[in-house]
């Protein structure tokens, strides 16, 4: 017995979900159309209802940022589906460790795979060692194919030809050698780069300098310090290629910095034209080597609750914890500090002390989650939003949710009745009826997940500020990085005011609860006021002459609730 027989016997209709995706530019849309055309012949044939399909364009197996996939893996907890239908495994995953935990994963709520073109039975001993080895060999296929490239770019590098993506500021690729050549206009500005800093000055200043004269890097963005921190440390200035030199990435993907061992590293000299002497960049490297044994100080590492959720209002850029020594008595100060500030000296906003943010932040969400008369009230605020926005939406919504109640209860009734009456014509109404329950219920999944109409209720806010009120009262660092991850949505830190955005609950979407704060004597002081609002983090709102400002408008309720406001707002 299959594994669709063994579902039909327990559930009688079985549902599925299709998964299907392609992995490049070089694959064609057609892919995907033949990937559905044969899951979709493989559905009817085994009369399975397919309640919906995720398809994830030119993304790669072996990665987990393939979105579609990623919100399927999700899905599967609502359990509204027991199958993934998918054209071959290797469409599923190419890496053996990202499959068997993902199928866990499906299993755990009670969903299996299926390959359609490479069928195997869920439980069989010998399924299992040849599910092993297809898996296997898409894993080979992969990492043979990634072999291949770099051994081609190895080659390349060999003879001294760009390998890929944008060349170094001062070089441009010439098209028939792929050779480097210079770019007699980007080498002054890397030749000014070197004569500055060799001259004594730091980063600051450098960046400084070149803003002043308008110069952009490669890819026309404004200097920072890691960009001017590798023109500095880039041999290809001296003439010397260098390929192959980074370290690889982790087992998530990602690249932690640092060099692989000088044995694996390709040098090749002779062939690109110098723009620095060997002397000068001797000369920057030697100063690089003082400055880091120069700072000797030791300031302790802090933790940084908001690091993540706070950004700045004024150039929209990210603030980032910093700590450092001043004042007459040289104490030890924390704040967050924004970026574009610190790093390409282009904003205008000033740093907020740590403690005095965080610490609001975490305040204010206390006084929301122990009010139980506001949780009414921003479910009822929170209806009318959504009523206002899509009435027609909603109105389905409701009405499917009708269906699925009266589905329900007609199929409960027939149950009774075929306990004491076996007819055949009974049998094919139930299956008639729960072929429709289903129908309406993926209905249902799909109206609220793709319109963020999903419905929030006064036992689901209960349920969520009860895990708030769990973490306040272990009151541990822990605990307080976790209340910021679930619950504030953003911080946005003015010249003269922050504002910080509270996600109250997951299926809120597009509205955030809104607190007012004024920054004065580098403190902040709570106010509030009906007329002041920021839009959704993705969004700006107009507030000044630099301040974010609406694309498209937007609709908005509000409520006074203890003297603050809640605010629930959306794009359309």
């Amino acid at each position: 017995m299959n594994i669709i027989e063994k579902i039909r016997l327990k559930k009688q209709v079985v549902r599925a979900v299709i998964y299907a995706r392609f992995s490049s530019d070089n694959q064609r849309e057609e892919s995907i159309e033949a990937q559905l055309r044969a899951i979709k012949d493989y559905a009817n044939k085994n009369n399975l209802i397919v309640v919906n399909e995720y398809i994830d364009k030119a993304k790669s197996a072996t990665t987990d940022n393939r979105p579609q996939f990623l919100q399927m893996i999700a899905d599967s907890k609502e359990e509204i589906f027991d199958l993934v239908l998918v054209h071959k495994l290797d469409r599923f995953a190419r890496n053996r460790q990202d499959s068997i935990g993902y199928r866990m994963e499906l299993k755990r709520h009670g969903v299996s795979l299926i390959s359609v073109l490479e069928y195997l039975d869920d439980e069989s001993p010998e399924s299992l060692i040849l599910e092993s080895i297809l898996e296997a060999m898409a894993e080979y296929y992969s990492k043979n194919l990634a072999r291949e490239v770099h051994k081609g770019m190895k080659e390349n590098a060999l003879k001294g030809q760009h390998t890929g993506g944008h060349p170094p500021l001062g070089y441009d690729v010439n098209p028939q050698t792929k050779m480097l050549v210079i770019n007699p206009k980007e080498a002054e500005v890397v030749k000014l780069i070197f004569n500055l800093y060799t001259q004594g000055k730091g980063y600051g200043a450098v960046i400084d300098e070149l803003n002043l004269r308008n110069y952009r890097t490669k890819n026309g963005k404004h200097f920072a310090h890691g960009s001017l921190s590798g023109i500095i440390r880039n041999e290809k200035y001296i003439g010397l290629y260098i390929f192959n030199k980074s370290a690889a990435k982790d087992v998530d993907g990602i690249r932690h910095g640092g060099s692989k061992d000088e044995s694996e590293i390709i040098k090749v000299e002779g062939v690109v034209p110098p723009i620095i002497s060997k002397e000068t960049f001797q000369l920057a490297q030697e100063i690089i080597k003082k400055r880091v044994r120069g700072d000797s100080r030791k300031i302790p590492k802090h933790i940084y609750v908001l690091s993540g959720k706070i950004i700045c209002g004024e150039c929209h850029g990210a603030f980032i914890g910093h700590s450092r020594y001043a004042g007459r008595s040289k104490s030890l100060q924390v704040a967050y500090r924004c970026s574009v500030r610190k790093n390409k000296h282009m904003c205008v906003n000033k740093e907020v002390r740590r403690e005095y943010i965080e610490k609001i932040a975490l305040r204010k969400l206390a006084e929301i989650v122990y009010d139980e008369a506001f949780i009414s009230q921003l479910v009822k605020v929170y209806g009318n939003y959504q009523l206002g926005k899509n009435a027609e939406l909603v109105k389905r919504r409701e009405d499917l949710k009708e269906n699925i109640i009266q589905f329900s209860k007609e199929i409960d009734n027939l149950l009774i009745l075929a306990s004491k009456v076996s007819s055949e014509a009974l049998a094919n109404k139930l299956t008639e009826l729960e072929h429709l329950k289903i129908q309406s219920e993926a209905e249902y999944q799909r109206l609220c997940n793709n319109n963020n109409l999903k419905e929030v209720t006064e036992d689901m806010i209960k349920d969520s500020f009860k895990i708030v009120k769990q973490l306040f009262e272990a009151s541990d660092l822990r605990s307080c990085k976790k209340l910021i991850e679930l619950y504030v949505e953003k911080v946005v830190i003015y010249r003269d005011e922050a504002i910080v955005l509270y996600r109250l609950h997951p299926d809120m979407v597009h509205s955030c609860y809104e607190i007012l704060l004024n920054r004065s004597s580098g403190t902040l002081a709570d106010t509030t006021s009906p007329n002041d609002c920021v839009g959704e983090p993705s969004e700006v709102v107009l507030r000044g002459s630099k301040r974010y400002s609406f694309t498209s408008s937007r609709k908005k309720l509000q409520i006074q609730v203890n003297n603050c406001v809640l605010q629930l707002f959306c794009t359309p």
